[in-house]
Order: structure tokens, then C-alpha cells, then sequence
């Protein structure tokens, strides 16, 4: 039976920005000599339900691997950095480790993680390509998927029908069709708004991926012009100018409001966006089912894609690299793992358990597994993960709309404001 340590103490002070790396090349392969055991240590984040979840595949590793023993150690958020970045500095990495886009440049541009790509203990065969290629930087990938989610409109048929408005049709409509119809709302009188602002993730990428541009380029730079979110901030404004979001301190609360708490999770907005991970909570809220949406786009680009909910990685310096790549090839492709994770960290990166989960998982869940069957030709190319200091984006471009909501700073001004932000905490982490 593996050992298990919750990460309980926080080490503050410590970010993932403060890595020290010293010794973290390549591991170079190791075997039990004598045929003893070999035990690796695996760490995450999250819920007790992912802890248990975790640890009944860990059961199952072991019991289909006899010789390895997996330690365990899981934490919430911010203690799990903290520590691993403690870890990491001491040149005590865990041998897999639970990874987020938002601190993957970091990590792999600093020589922590291990390239995977050409681990012979992992079979990419079922793997989503695309979901594959969001765990690049500088073009090897460092990191797999451990679940994915994508952005999405929801939209609540219910006020639709009370507000006589038709719903929309998704295969064809664009940003300009989603203004009207949210405007259309404030002249229903049904106490509805339209939709709820767009407050950041999850569509500053998509509206960019729409226009041939990223937050982000793979070489770790600025992916847009100065003025190419002004048309993204000036959709921001019109919406709720035109009466079709809600004013401004309610939008800018929204932004530190946990979804359950969103206009379109208690039935204040008729849309919504989100990433579709959030859907089993956002109906929970309501009460009732919600239409799930493609994005609005101008264009011949959808802006869809699969983004890494989180991702598994090995550590550079472990001494069993073997082994720990069969461990994440285990949680990805063995339906036994399959049967205890189901889609706790989101759809599977495997394509076929995404399949054999289909009957298992809840009833919005499956519908989230249909989209990605329906739409598959919807899906692009995920963006590069944020560049090495610009995993606070998310905040930048949040102050932005704020302004531009509050009218200290028009569209343009705020374009200009998040381009130069994001490019100098870029130069800062060097």
C-alpha cells in the first residue's frame, strides 16, 4: 500500500517564480538492482473527491505493477506550490507532478520537467493530438493533459422562452448576433440580463485565436499588437452600455465571485461564458439544464479549443523516470484508472476513454463528451501556454475591463495598458 502525506504547510515567501534550479538535467535511467522495488512519489492538487479518486487509481498502478510503490502527497493550491517550488529549489522534485499551464514555461524552460514525447512507456496512439501539443514549450512537450475543458457560451432556454426571444444558432452566429440578442433582453422586461460580461478567461484567448493571434507566442513572447484587444475591450463596453450585461460593479464583483454565484448560474443572465468544466456547477446552482454553446466568431476560426485543466509531468531529476512515465501512461490509458477518475479532472486526453467513461460519468458530463464528438472539426490548435511571469494574465486583462467598464480608460488605452503589462512582467522574469 503507497503512502500518503496531505500538504498542509504553507511556505510563504515562495512562488513558483522563485525556483531555484541547480542540478536538474535529464534523469538517466535507473533500475531495481536485485529485482527490489522501486518507489516513486506522485503529488497534486485538489478536492477530497480527486484525493480519493487519485489514490483508488494509485490502488490500481500498484496492483497491475507489482515492484512499484507510489507515495503520495497532495495539498490545496497555493500550499501545493509553495511546496513544490521549496522542493524543486532542495532538489527533492517529486517524481510526477500535477502541472498548471500557468507555471509550465517556468518549470520546463528552467530544466525541471522531463520531455515525454518520446517515452516508450507512453502510448500517445488515443491521445487528442491537439491536446497533446498544449503541453508544448519550445516545442517539446513537458507535460500531458491530465483532463481538458473548453470554452463555451451557456445559455438558459427557460429565460430565452419567457423573454420570447429565439435561441441562437450557434453554426452561424457571430459577435455582432451576440450583442443583439443580449440588448434584445433589456427591452423583454423579464429582469434578465442578456448575458454576463466577459470578464477574462475563458475568452480573451478565443477572441484573439478568432483573429490569427494568441495571449502568447510558443517562443515566450506577446502574442498581439498593442491595439489588438481594443475591439475585444470595446465588445466588453457595448455590452454593457447597451443594457445587454449588467452595470459595472456588478460585473467587476463577478470577477471575484465563485461560479455558483455567476448571473448565468442564478438565473439573473441568459448567457454566459465559461469554461466547460464549470457546467456540472453552474446547473447545479440553477436548478435545471443549460444549452451548451459554440463561441461567436467573426471569422473562420472558432476559437475552440482544449485547454489542459491540469497536466502530469516528470520530474527531470528522478531516478525512475521509467517508471513514472508508466504511471502517467496508467492514469491516461487504463480503463481501470478510467473507472475511479472518470472525468474528475476533466474530459480524458484519451479519446477512446473518453468513450468507454461516456455511460459513467454524470448526465452534464456527457453531454460535454457529445460536444467534443459533434463538433470535433470545431477544435483548433490550443494556444502556447503562458510565456515565463504572465501566468497572472488573467488579473491584467481583468483591470482592464474594470477601467473600461468605469470609463477611466477607453478600449484602446486598455489594449495598449495589458500589451505593455504583460510585456514587461515577461522582461522581469527574465
Amino acid at each position: 500500500m503507497h503512502r500518503t502525506a496531505r500538504l498542509t504547510t504553507a511556505l510563504f515567501g515562495l512562488t513558483a517564480g522563485a525556483l531555484l534550479v541547480s542540478g536538474c538535467g535529464p534523469a538517466t535511467e535507473t533500475t531495481p538492482e536485485g529485482g527490489g522495488d522501486v518507489t516513486i512519489r506522485f503529488a497534486w492538487w485538489g478536492s477530497d473527491a480527486r484525493h480519493t479518486a487519485t489514490e483508488a487509481a494509485v490502488d490500481a498502478f500498484e496492483e497491475a505493477n507489482p515492484g512499484i510503490t507510489v507515495e503520495t502527497e497532495f495539498g490545496d493550491w497555493g500550499g501545493y506550490w509553495d511546496r513544490l517550488a521549496t522542493q524543486t529549489a532542495g532538489g527533492n522534485t517529486p517524481d510526477v507532478v500535477q502541472m498548471s499551464d500557468a507555471y509550465l514555461a517556468e518549470y520546463a524552460g528552467r530544466g525541471v520537467l522531463l520531455p515525454l514525447a518520446d517515452r516508450p512507456e507512453i502510448d500517445m496512439t488515443a491521445l487528442d493530438d491537439a491536446g497533446v501539443d498544449s503541453g508544448e514549450v519550445d516545442g517539446e512537450v513537458y507535460a500531458l493533459q491530465a483532463g481538458a475543458n473548453f470554452p463555451a457560451v451557456l445559455a438558459n432556454p427557460a429565460l430565452f422562452a419567457a423573454a420570447g426571444i429565439e435561441m441562437p444558432d450557434d453554426a452561424s452566429w457571430d459577435w455582432s448576433d451576440y450583442e443583439e440578442i443580449s440588448a434584445a433582453f433589456a427591452k423583454a422586461g423579464t429582469g434578465a440580463a442578456g448575458t454576463d460580461s466577459i470578464i477574462g478567461d475563458p475568452i480573451t484567448n478565443a477572441w484573439l485565436l478568432q483573429r490569427g493571434d494568441a495571449l502568447f507566442t510558443a517562443d515566450g513572447e506577446v502574442g498581439f499588437d498593442p491595439d489588438g484587444l481594443t475591439g475585444y475591450f470595446e465588445l466588453v463596453s457595448g455590452l454593457s452600455s447597451s443594457g445587454g450585461a449588467p452595470e459595472a460593479s456588478v460585473i467587476t464583483e463577478q470577477m471575484v465571485l465563485s461560479p455558483d454565484q455567476w448571473g448565468i448560474a442564478t438565473g439573473k443572465s441568459a448567457m454566459g461564458f465559461a469554461w466547460s468544466n464549470l457546467l456540472t456547477t453552474i446547473e447545479g446552482s440553477l436548478g435545471s439544464e443549460l444549452e451548451l454553446l459554440r463561441l461567436p466568431s467573426d471569422g473562420e476560426e472558432s476559437g475552440i479549443y482544449l485547454r489542459g485543466a491540469m497536466y502530469y509531468s516528470i520530474a527531470a531529476s528522478s531516478k525512475h523516470p521509467a517508471e513514472s512515465a508508466k504511471l502517467i501512461d496508467f492514469l491516461l490509458n487504463d480503463e481501470a484508472a478510467a473507472d475511479e477518475l472518470l472525468a474528475e479532472r476533466g474530459l480524458p486526453l484519451n479519446t477512446d476513454i473518453r468513450e468507454y467513461i461516456a455511460d459513467k460519468v454524470s448526465e452534464p458530463e456527457q453531454r460535454l463528451i457529445a460536444f467534443t464528438v459533434d463538433y470535433s472539426d470545431a477544435f483548433g490548435k490550443a494556444p502556447a501556454v503562458p510565456a515565463v511571469g504572465g501566468g497572472t494574465y488573467d488579473q491584467v486583462v481583468q483591470r482592464g475591463i474594470s477601467d473600461v467598464l468605469f470609463g477611466t480608460i477607453s478600449p484602446q488605452e486598455a489594449s495598449q495598458r495589458v500589451h505593455k503589462e504583460l510585456s514587461d512582467l515577461l522582461i522581469a522574469a527574465g
